[in-house]
């Protein structure tokens, strides 16, 4: 029998031991991503998969971090009998080549929760915002039975939209000062995302940046209908009608 499918029995059973087992799955399918075909085949066809995964991505210092823990405590309070994973693609240690966890750290206020799992996964320099192993990581979360995963990006620039293939609705989080709104617009980034999301709305410029984007998006020509949300994470702000539009958005196109 091999490593993956032993560790996908034990991961299928329940307590600290499963929790163990499924660690351990992420951390050989992060470290040998070519393996996943091999747990496809072992978890069967009608393996379960996370009903929502929700990408959040933008350049450093939009509060990527700050407003995916305040998602995930949004959803917790919504649905306090699901489990909600997040993961969470931080830049690699020169040192170790592991993650640095800087996003974990902001979520430690979960980290008690049985019904929430966070995995810190090492970009190792591959471009695109992602790793190679969150395919694999996803799979096995699915497995787990959590119903919403939030995939958190490294810090991006224009034409890192890897996270498009992964997740089904896609957040583009921006802050006052990060430059000309109209032009971020015509930037790849900005073109994968159904709600851009304007964070830090406390801040000076907040409110001007709302405006100018709400302008420019009258301006497309392909007439696509995007979500301009204005919130503040560190105040929780206007998060919870931010999740509200989400969920009626996938349920739309659940409903196509």
């Amino acid at each position: 029998m091999s490593e993956i499918v032993t560790l996908l029995t034990e991961a299928r059973g329940s307590g600290p031991k499963a929790n163990r087992a499924a660690g351990r799955l992420m951390t050989l399918l992060e470290n040998e991503p070519e393996r996943l075909p091999e747990l496809l085949q072992a978890a069967g066809p009608d393996a379960p998969q996370p009903r929502l995964l929700l990408g959040l991505t933008g350049a450093p210092g939009s509060g990527k971090s700050t407003l995916t823990d305040a998602i995930l405590g949004v959803y917790r309070q919504r649905l306090p009998d699901r489990k909600i994973g997040v993961i969470a693609v931080d830049p690699s240690s020169p040192f170790s080549g592991g993650a640095v966890l800087g996003d974990r750290v902001r979520m430690m206020r979960h980290a008690t929760d049985p019904n929430i799992y966070v995995r810190s996964v090492a970009s190792r320099g591959h471009l695109g915002g992602l790793a190679l192993g969150v395919k694999g990581i996803l799979r096995v979360m699915g497995l787990l039975g959590i119903d919403v995963v939030l995939i958190e990006t490294v810090g991006v620039g224009q034409s890192e939209v890897e996270v498009v293939r992964f997740a089904d609705e896609i957040l583009v989080i921006l802050a006052p000062g990060q430059g000309d709104s109209v032009q971020l617009l015509k930037a790849g980034l900005m073109e994968i995302g159904n709600f851009i999301v304007i964070n830090k709305a406390d801040t000076p410029g907040a409110e001007e940046l709302h405006h100018q984007l709400l302008a420019a998006m009258k301006l497309e020509p392909d007439g696509r209908q995007r979500h301009v949300a204005l919130v503040s994470a560190v105040e929780r702000q206007h998060v919870d009608e931010l999740v509200e539009a989400v969920e009626a958005a996938a349920a739309g196109k659940e409903a196509e």
